[in-house]
């Protein structure tokens, strides 16, 4: 973790970068995705984003280190090493994520609250690590929060998972380990307090129980997206989906709500998977929404 810190008032947010670079072609990641897009925002703006030559988009997969003066929390927890996955890119990993973890001050034992915006493999995949061939919580002293909705969804003895083979063996690796040791807080979509600077708020679409938070202090703001937007291009076109959000007006309507309340809070906006700028404010244009002031 040797990126700078964003500071919002006295919380400072580290990212933790697992994957970085080109990834999903762009009509893959946007079924919408219409290269004029370039003409309406120039192409300097969306190359940041989806590279022209190859129209790949450009991803990165982190996890968002937040300390508050209470807690140590992670905010997503990427792949992680050892799974077997339905995408061979994200299959069996061996990252040194953990270890950079580490190297950056926070040791396992020490993570207070995991927080998973939903239950995706590239956001929960480092909640457990293989111990002589047993997946076990990586962080034993942490409670990890999610929505009861999104757990239920994922759970196979609960919801038949036909049609979500993409995210198999997920729920199995690296929910419930967890949760059969007590450790998972689960919350219902009244939202849910981790601690007195950081507030869960169900935004749906992309899953049924998707996630934001909100991080305040000393009149500072900062939201934590997760995957209400993949790529900000959305934040120019939040019309557009990703080919992963299962509800698509859900969705929609939870994106622009988020850019809404991140342009009338003046909020730091921390997605989980923008290239850079990677952390950046929203402003309000004749047309919608715009980057801006990138951190």
């Amino acid at each position: 973790m040797s990126e700078k810190a964003v500071h919002i008032g006295n919380i400072a947010v580290t990212r933790l970068e697992e994957i970085y670079g080109p990834s999903f072609p762009a009509g893959m990641l946007l079924p919408s995705w219409d290269a004029s897009v370039r003409d309406d925002f120039g192409p300097a703006t969306i190359a940041q984003f989806v590279q022209p030559d190859t129209n790949l988009a450009l991803m990165s997969i982190h996890t968002w280190v937040v300390r508050t003066p209470q807690s140590t929390i992670l905010v997503d927890t990427c792949n992680g090493n050892h799974k077997e996955r339905a995408m061979e890119d994200m299959s069996m990993l061996n990252t040194d994520w953990l270890e950079r973890l580490v190297a950056g001050g926070v040791q396992p034992e020490e993570v207070d609250a995991v927080v998973c915006t939903h239950i995706h493999l590239d956001h929960v995949g480092w909640n457990t690590s293989l111990v002589d061939g047993e997946w076990v919580p990586t962080f034993p002293n942490a409670k990890y929060f999610v929505n009861k909705t999104e757990y239920e969804f994922w759970n196979p003895s609960v919801t038949d998972q036909t049609g979500l083979e993409f995210n198999a063996n997920v729920f199995d690796d690296s929910m419930l380990p967890v949760f059969d040791r007590g450790l998972v807080e689960l919350w219902d979509g009244g939202g849910c307090q981790v601690d007195d600077s950081l507030r869960l708020e169900l935004k749906p679409g992309h899953t049924p129980g998707h996630c934001i938070g909100w991080l305040e202090s000393n009149g500072q703001v900062g939201l934590l997206s997760g995957d209400s937007m993949h790529s900000a291009v959305q934040v120019y076109r939040p019309d557009w989906n990703s080919g992963f959000c299962l509800d698509a007006d859900e969705a929609v309507a939870s994106r622009r709500s988020v850019l809404e309340a991140a342009v009338e809070r003046n909020a730091v906006l921390m997605p989980a998977h923008f290239s850079a700028p990677h952390a950046f404010h929203v402003r309000e244009t004749q047309t919608g929404f715009a980057v801006t002031d990138a951190l």
